[in-house]
């Protein structure tokens, strides 16, 4: 990856790219259901789950809260978001998954306003040989705006029977997509955060179902018993390391990404597909 990182896209950038006509840096307004969520603030902490219940994501119909922020008594950030996505499937999104982190450009058609880099280790995006899920399930190195701070996290996607460890197949007709990962700052490395988006289908396409559970930190390479992750993951070290908006901003950034990626995505992946 580049170390020349920008917002938005240069004279040139775009030359010669087969994708150039899903630059569209005029972003949509939030979806209704996610403008409420952010204007009515943090909702009361027993209407979201813990990690270790995200299995009921795999239900039918919806939890309690689908849309908002909230702190749980873990001490943890959860925030959740649904977006409706016009004839998108999962397949769609786990292409698009292991597709976007080739080039800076590809990365920004998604956030155009927030979006600076990717990559991974393997950058295999591109190799014919692997299968979709294959191209993504591996460590993307994540260089974005979140709401005014530019962080480079580490998100380390996983198999979906890693989080959903009780379920022999946690996919269905209706789960077409479930891409869930690990994140982590780079400097120190430690964890931060899991998240779990979701593709449910529905009539006329697909609803994604996101979560994020953020906060309580912890070191990467020392135990959970260790005395250093025992500080780090502490209430009082967790409250400092989160600003205040830190939840709402998060909200704020999938919301506005996942509108916006459903309005190309199809016609993005189509073109790919006949290519």
């Amino acid at each position: 990856m580049s170390d020349q990182v920008y917002l938005g896209m240069k004279d040139g950038d775009l030359d010669g790219k087969n994708y150039a006509e899903f630059w569209i840096p005029e972003m949509q307004p939030l979806q209704p259901q996610v403008h409420d969520a952010v204007v009515h603030g943090s909702y009361a902490s027993g209407l979201g789950i813990e990690l270790e219940a995200a299995s009921k994501l795999l239900k039918p119909g919806y939890l309690a809260l689908e849309n908002g922020v909230t702190k749980l008594d873990s001490g943890k950030h959860l925030i959740a978001c649904l977006t409706k996505m016009p004839n998108l499937t999962g397949e769609m999104f786990e292409w698009w998954m292991g597709w976007h982190y080739m080039e800076p450009q590809r990365y920004k058609l998604w956030h155009p306003q927030a979006h600076l880099n990717n990559g991974t280790a393997e950058m295999a995006g591109d190799d014919p040989n692997l299968s979709n899920r294959e191209k993504y399930q591996t460590s993307h190195f994540v260089h974005e705006y979140m709401g005014n701070d530019a962080a480079k996290v580490t998100i380390t996607f996983s198999p979906a029977t890693e989080y959903f460890p009780n379920v022999e197949d946690p996919y269905s007709d209706e789960i077409t997509a479930l891409v869930c990962g690990r994140i982590e700052l780079r400097k120190p490395k430690m964890t931060i955060g899991h998240v779990i988006h979701q593709i449910r289908q529905v009539e006329g396409g697909a609803e994604m179902r996101s979560r994020f559970w953020m906060g309580r930190p912890q070191f990467t390479s020392y135990s959970k018993s260790d005395l250093r992750n025992r500080l780090a993951g502490s209430r009082v070290v967790s409250n400092l390391a989160t600003p205040a908006n830190f939840a709402r901003d998060v909200l704020v950034h999938c919301g506005m990404e996942m509108n916006h990626l459903s309005h190309f995505l199809p016609d993005l992946f189509n073109s790919h597909q006949h290519s």
